[in-house]
């Protein structure tokens, strides 16, 4: 998809390109909204309480791009939602042919 999302897996994904120190950066905003990160600096899982329930994700970040795979989401929110805050936090995601 050219969006930079794929579901392969049949779990959303979303890869973002980084700068050096944008990825701590972005889960340091991730834990000030909450969210608890398990796993090493490369890779791991995320997770946060939203109003409608538990967020959690898969993170790989090979240093210089962070994948994305939501593995779990409340049913009333949108994935195009959660992408969106996201892209705020991140930038915008990397192209895919």
């Amino acid at each position: 998809m050219s969006t930079g999302e794929s579901t392969r897996t049949g779990e959303p994904t979303r890869t973002w390109r980084f700068t050096p120190g944008a990825f701590e950066n972005a889960l340091a905003e991730f834990h000030r909204l909450g969210g608890t990160t398990q796993g090493g600096g490369s890779e791991g899982t995320v997770s946060v309480a939203t109003p409608l329930g538990p967020l959690e994700a898969r993170y790989l970040f090979d240093g210089e791009e962070l994948t994305i795979t939501l593995t779990s989401k409340p049913p009333m929110l949108p994935v195009g939602m959660i992408w969106s805050r996201l892209d705020q936090v991140c930038g915008p995601p990397v192209m895919k042919a």
